[in-house]
C-alpha cells in the first residue's frame, strides 16, 4: 500500500499544505528551514504513531491536524490536540465504507473462512478492537457487529471511525543524515532491522508444539490478565463495594505492543586489512561512510525486492557525496523505489536534474509559512522542457527568469552579462529561455504559471515586436503573471543595436583577420542603410550572408569582444534590473 499525499495544518511551518507522492520515488527541494525536515517528522509521527511535542503547534493554534490517503483508498485523519495541563492528545480517525462488509452480512459462510487474525483486523478498523481469544467467540462477536451496522452496511454508508492504529500501513525507514554518516547506527537501525524484527517471530518448540516469541509472551501476559483479573473480582472487589457498592465488576486489560529490540543492541562495523588490524568505520571520513552505507543499501535493495510495501525517507542522502558517488546513489534509489516507495530530499543539482520534473516538489518558505510547487505528470509539458533544455534547477531554483527570442540572443546575452557586471547568469539564480517555437508557447506558459507564479519575468524582444507573432503570443498567454518586465533592443533586432565599429571588429578578431574579403566596414554601413528603408529587412542574416558565417556564431563574436563600454544602453538598463 502507497502514499498518495499527505495534507498538514498547524505542524510548525506547515500551516496548510498538501502533498502529493509519486508511487515510487519524489524528491523534495527547497532551501533551508523551508519546511522538508518538518514534514518527514510530521510523516514519522503519523505512521508510526508518536506524538509532536508542544513547541510544534503552529503559533497561536490548539490543534494540529493530518490527513493521509492511500493507494488502497484508505483514509486516515489524525487531529492532536493540547489540553489544560499542555499534554498532547492523539485522536486518530479512519474513513471506513460499509459497503465492503455486504459480502459477510449476506453470505454467512464467508465468516467461517477468516482466521482470528483478519477478524481482530477487520474489527480493528471499523472502530471495534477485539479481545476475544477463540476463534469461536470472535466469530460471534463479528456477526453481532455485522448485525448491528446492518443499515450501514446495505446503505454504503461512508463514516470517520475513531481507531487505535493504522492497519496495513506501509513499514517507514528513516535514513536522515546523521544515519548515513553513523554506520553503526545505520546498520542497526536499517540494515539488520528486519532480521531483529524477526526474533519475535522465530519459531520455538513448547509443549510439543511451535510458538513464535512474540505468541508466547502475549500467551503469558492473558494468562496473567485473566488470571490478575480473577484475583481481584474475588478478593478485591468485595472491599471496594463497601464504598462503591455500583461497581459489579473490575476489569484488567493488558496491552502487548512488541518490544524494539534495536533499542538495546549495539552494532560496531570495522574495515579489516590483510593483515588482520581492525580499524572502525565511525573513525573513517564522511564520505567513506556515505559510501559504505550505499553498499549496504544496495544490498538490501537487491535482497529485500520481493518483500516491498516500505516506505523509505532519505534526507539529504546526497551530502558529501563526489559527483560519481551521487550518480551511484540515484541507481541504488531508483533500485529501491521499483518495489518500494522512495521519498528524498536534496540540494544536489545533479540529482535535481537527474529526475524527471514531475518527481520534483519545491517547498518555499514566504512569511514563516510552507508552500508547495509542483508539476502535474505531462508527458508534452516534459518534452517541452527537454526541447528547450529547461532542467529541473532552472524549474525550481531561479530567482529571475530573462526569456529572449532567438539563439542570437541566447548565446550572446550570458556572455555580455559577464562582461558589464563581472558574474554569470546561473550564479545569480537567473534561467534564460529562449522559445524556439510557436507550438512550444502554450505549454511553456503554463509551466511558467504553474511552478513559477512568483518568479519575475524579463523578456528581452526586438525592436520589430509588430512582425514577430510568436513572442506575441508567448506574452499574451503570460499576461495573467503577477510580474512581467519587457525590454526592446536596435532597431529592429539584436545585431543592429551594436555600432558598425564592434561588429566589424568583433568578427574580425574571431577569425584571427582571416575573414571574407567583402567583409569591411563600407559593407556594413550598407546593409545598416538597407534596414531603414526595408521594414523586412533582417540585418542580422545580412550579416552573416557577408561574412560567409553562421548567424549564430556573429552574435557570439560581437558578445566575446565588444568593449564593456560598446555594450548597448539597451543592455545596460536590462543588465542593471536583473542584478536587483
Amino acid at each position: 500500500m502507497l502514499l498518495n499525499r499527505i495534507r498538514v495544518s498547524n505542524f510548525r511551518c506547515l500551516r496548510d499544505i498538501e502533498v502529493q507522492f509519486e508511487p515510487n520515488l519524489t524528491v523534495i527541494v527547497g532551501e533551508n528551514d523551508s519546511g522538508k525536515s518538518t514534514l518527514f517528522d510530521i510523516l514519522r509521527i503519523s505512521l508510526e504513531g508518536g506524538l509532536p511535542e508542544p513547541a510544534d503547534f503552529y503559533f497561536g493554534s490548539k490543534e494540529i491536524r493530518c490527513e493521509l490517503e492511500f493507494s488502497s483508498q484508505k483514509v486516515c485523519k489524525l487531529e492532536f490536540r493540547k489540553n489544560d495541563e499542555g499534554k498532547v492528545i492523539k485522536t486518530l480517525k479512519e474513513i471506513v465504507f460499509w459497503g465492503d462488509l455486504r459480502s459477510y452480512l449476506e453470505a454467512t459462510d464467508a465468516i467461517d473462512a477468516l482466521g482470528i487474525d483478519e477478524i481482530r483486523e477487520v474489527l480493528a478498523r471499523y472502530g471495534k478492537p477485539s479481545r476475544k481469544r477463540t476463534l469461536d467467540s470472535i466469530k460471534d462477536e463479528f456477526r453481532t457487529f455485522l448485525e448491528e451496522n446492518r443499515e450501514k452496511i446495505e446503505n454504503h454508508k461512508e463514516e470517520e471511525v475513531e481507531v487505535e492504529t493504522i492497519e496495513g500501513i506501509p513499514e517507514l525507514i528513516l535514513v536522515d543524515g546523521k544515519r548515513f554518516e553513523n554506520i553503526n547506527d545505520f546498520v542497526r537501525d536499517v540494515y539488520l532491522k528486519e532480521d531483529f524484527r524477526g526474533i519475535w517471530s522465530a519459531l520455538i518448540e513448547t509443549g510439543g508444539s511451535q510458538k513464535s516469541l512474540s505468541d508466547i509472551f502475549q500467551d503469558r501476559l492473558r494468562d496473567i490478565e485473566v488470571q490478575k483479573q480473577k484475583e481481584v473480582n474475588e478478593e478485591v472487589l468485595p472491599r471496594l463495594q463497601e464504598f462503591l457498592p455500583n461497581v459489579h465488576r473490575v476489569a484488567i486489560t493488558i496491552k502487548h505492543q512488541t518490544y524494539d529490540i534495536t533499542k538495546s543492541v549495539t552494532v560496531n562495523v570495522a574495515f579489516e586489512d590483510n593483515e588482520g588490524r581492525e580499524v572502525s568505520v565511525a573513525k573513517k571520513g564522511d564520505g567513506t561512510k556515505r559510501r559504505t552505507t550505499l553498499a549496504l543499501l544496495r544490498h538490501k535493495a537487491e535482497k529485500d525486492r520481493s518483500s516491498g510495501n516500505k516506505l523509505f525517507l532519505f534526507d539529504e542522502p546526497d551530502t558529501h557525496l563526489h559527483v560519481r558517488a551521487q550518480r551511484e546513489l540515484i541507481n541504488v534509489l531508483e533500485k529501491i523505489a521499483t518495489d518500494n516507495q522512495v521519498i528524498i530530499t536534496t540540494h544536489s543539482p545533479f540529482i535535481l536534474n537527474s529526475m524527471d520534473a514531475s518527481n520534483v516538489r519545491l517547498l518555499c518558505l514566504k512569511d514563516g509559512v510552507s508552500r508547495i510547487r509542483s508539476l502535474a505528470d505531462d508527458c508534452e509539458v516534459r518534452n517541452v522542457l527537454k526541447s528547450l533544455g529547461i532542467e529541473n534547477t532552472n524549474l525550481f531554483f531561479t530567482r529571475k527568469i530573462l526569456f529572449v527570442e532567438g539563439e542570437s540572443e541566447e548565446v550572446a546575452v550570458p556572455i555580455l552579462f559577464n562582461r558589464y557586471t563581472g558574474r554569470y547568469l546561473h550564479n545569480e539564480l537567473i534561467a534564460i529561455l529562449n522559445a524556439k517555437g510557436r507550438d512550444s508557447i502554450p505549454h511553456l506558459a503554463r509551466i511558467i504559471n504553474e511552478l513559477m507564479s512568483d518568479v519575475p519575468i524579463t523578456v528581452l524582444v526586438d525592436n520589430d515586436l509588430a512582425y514577430r507573432p510568436k513572442t506575441r503570443l508567448l506574452l499574451e498567454a503570460l499576461e495573467q503573471h503577477a510580474e512581467i518586465k519587457r525590454f526592446e533592443i536596435g532597431y529592429k533586432e539584436f545585431e543592429d543595436a551594436f555600432d558598425n565599429e564592434t561588429i566589424y571588429e568583433a568578427v574580425r578578431q574571431h577569425y584571427a583577420g582571416e575573414v571574407n574579403e567583402q567583409w569591411t566596414k563600407e559593407a556594413i554601413e550598407e546593409k545598416r542603410k538597407q534596414l531603414q528603408q526595408n521594414p523586412h529587412y533582417k540585418f542580422g542574416d545580412a550579416l552573416a550572408k557577408l561574412a560567409r558565417a553562421d548567424k549564430v556564431v556573429i552574435a557570439k563574436a560581437i558578445a566575446r569582444y565588444c568593449p564593456k563600454d560598446k555594450i548597448p544602453q539597451e543592455l545596460v538598463q536590462l543588465f542593471d534590473f536583473l542584478r536587483e
